[in-house]
């Protein structure tokens, strides 16, 4: 490599050099009697504006040798000593953005072929050194096994890397890097944009291979089971600088029978249809497609079915008012039905129903204290557990819910007012939760607002979720599925869309999550059955392929770096060159001895 690389434009002088010798004066002969009138015109001349013959000594080839040496040699040359070549860490970008296309070939084709070339270059001005270990910038930085000793080695490691990833946190998987490696380390990002912000100048390296394209992409699904319908959503974007056809059709999955093809349409650059549709209750398995386009991933998206089967809710103890607030909440859920026998979670007042419970009933405890002084009003602001299910979309805004200060609960507060519990959790051994809510339905407003029939409709599909199997079958890629096992579950085996199976033990009723790593089909095998789970994409801003490019940002070629890992050799240039010079006035004296 070339430290000082201006130092080139000492390459000028050659055609300088070699002009003189071109441009020469032709010489006229002259008859004359006597030499001593043309003393001046005797001398030759050495130059002029005539073109001659060439006549090209032997000297100017030693001359334009030494001005190109000399050349070289201020440019101040230095070549890498292999012996000392630092280690190396390769962060490759997981995200699956890497597998668009452009010129026939994927981000992730061109960067493992430009990879290859740097593990086997031994001159160069960017040249990897040994060991070389890398890290996988998924979502969650990951460390792949093994160190590469060697170009073959480099290469069978290099061939683990996958882009499935919804995200790539580069910066944390540099912080990795930095944090595993000693300081003479180098470390080489790979993806397909640019980093955020500033990087550490001679340590690392990153290296951008995207290609800046339009992109249409399915970025949100919803397939939901409600007042006995199939009922789907879906949100496609044009992730695009120009206007785009709509081309979309939803295939049965079984029969690839075409199910719903929606009309023909233009999409606006960054514009975002909703589309809405019903799928008959008989169908399974459906399949969302768009017309190709460079990134294939997000065009493709499985909805499997929603769990049809209603919860099945009994009404215990209750006032008759009450029963029937809590009865209209629950048909109008779409997900309830009223039953009197095996119910799966049961709302009642006495304490005494909860004791003969056994899995898999719920009990919804109604706690209604009668009009005394210990009653109070409570009108917010109310503290709510927003991780627990009970509280999604949940606002007790301008409610008026009423309690005792002086009653005490069992279980985890999940609503309260102050320190006052309302609504808590309790978590039995046998897998049953009892639910004990705290209310004076004469002095509050609840019953009677939009957060009540919320209430009800959190409380049965927390119940939903957590039946035996999968609580949510249709999930975005990088998320994790929850699979409830049966009584009598103690081992499962997971299958994925790809790849080698998986195997569970002793779960002893304990939830088992399951990452969804990978777009697709998920099988769960059990003793109380199989189940399913899908898998997509779904993520606008990885499927947005504006702000990718081509690009090389950074270098590792700090002044330590040059001190310890190369060698100058421009003292090899200099001697070359005074050995030439030499040569040179050897034949000029030669040549006036002849004289």
């Amino acid at each position: 490599m070339l430290t000082v690389p201006w130092a080139l434009l000492g390459l000028i002088s050659l055609p300088v050099v070699f002009g003189i010798y071109f441009f020469r004066t032709r010489s006229r002969r002259y008859e004359v009697s006597c030499l001593f009138l043309w003393a001046d015109y005797s001398r030759a001349k050495q130059g002029g504006r005539r073109i001659q013959r060439l006549q090209l000594p032997f000297l100017i080839v030693l001359e334009l040798l030494a001005l190109t040496l000399l050349t070289i040699a201020a440019s101040q040359p230095m070549f890498r000593i292999e012996s000392l070549g630092r280690p190396t860490i390769i962060i490759l970008d997981a995200s699956y953005s890497m597998l668009a296309e452009s010129g026939g070939e994927t981000t992730q084709k061109r960067a493992v072929r430009d990879l290859h070339r740097m593990f086997t270059a031994q001159i160069g001005s960017q040249p990897v050194g040994y060991p070389i270990q890398f890290v996988l910038a998924g979502a969650k930085p990951q460390l792949l096994s093994g160190r590469a000793k060697n170009a073959a080695e480099a290469r069978e490691i290099l061939e683990l890397w996958s882009c499935g990833s919804p995200a790539s946190d580069l910066e944390a998987a540099v912080s990795l890097a930095a944090n595993i490696s000693t300081l003479g380390t180098k470390i080489l990002v790979v993806s397909d944009h640019l980093p955020d912000g500033e990087i550490a100048e001679g340590r690392v390296l990153w290296k951008s291979y995207g290609s800046r394209s339009d992109n249409m992409a399915i970025i949100n699904s919803s397939r939901i089971f409600q007042d006995n319908k199939d009922r789907l959503l879906l949100e496609v974007a044009n992730l695009g600088e120009k206007a785009q056809p709509l081309r979309m059709s939803i295939i049965e999955v079984q029969n690839q029978r075409l199910l719903f093809q929606p009309e023909n349409r233009i999409l606006e650059a960054g514009q975002t249809h909703l589309i809405r549709t019903v799928i008959p209750q008989d169908i399974g398995a459906i399949e969302v497609r768009l017309d190709k386009d460079v990134l294939g991933i997000d065009n493709r998206l499985t909805i499997l079915p929603p769990n049809r089967r209603p919860v099945r809710v009994r009404l215990g103890s209750l006032a008759d008012d009450f029963s029937e607030k809590i009865k209209k909440a629950v048909e109008v859920s779409g997900i309830g039905e009223i039953v009197q026998e095996h119910p799966e979670i049961v709302f009642g007042s006495q304490r005494s129903e909860v004791q003969p419970l056994e899995m898999p009933v719920w009990f919804v405890l109604i706690i209604s204290e009668p009009d005394t002084a210990q009653i109070k009003p409570f009108i917010g602001p109310f503290i709510m557990d927003y991780s627990n299910p009970l509280t999604t979309g949940l606002s007790l805004e301008g409610v008026i819910w009423s309690g005792s200060e002086n009653l005490e609960t069992a279980g985890i507060p999940i609503i309260s007012a102050g320190a006052v519990p309302l609504l808590t959790e309790q978590r039995q051994r046998n897998g049953c939760r009892i639910l004990t809510l705290q209310i004076n339905d004469r002095q509050s407003t609840l019953t009677t607002e939009p957060a009540f029939p919320v209430l009800v409709w959190n409380i049965l599909k927390y119940r939903s979720s957590q039946a035996a199997g999968i609580t949510v079958n249709n999930l975005k890629l990088g998320t994790e599925a929850e699979f409830v096992p049966a009584q009598g579950d103690e081992t499962i085996t997971i299958k994925p869309p790809q790849g080698e199976l998986r195997t569970v033990d002793s779960i002893s009723g304990n939830p088992v999550r399951i990452s969804a790593e990978m777009t697709g089909i998920f099988q769960v095998l059990a003793s109380s059955g199989a189940y399913e789970f899908a898998v997509g994409t779904l993520s606008a801003e990885e499927s947005n392929l504006l702000n990718l490019t081509t690009a090389t940002v950074g270098n590792w070629f700090d002044e330590e770096t040059l001190r310890t890992d190369f060698q100058p050799f421009a003292w090899f240039l200099l001697l070359a060159t005074l050995l030439v010079m030499a040569v040179h006035h050897w034949f000029i004296s030669a040549y006036k001895m002849q004289i």
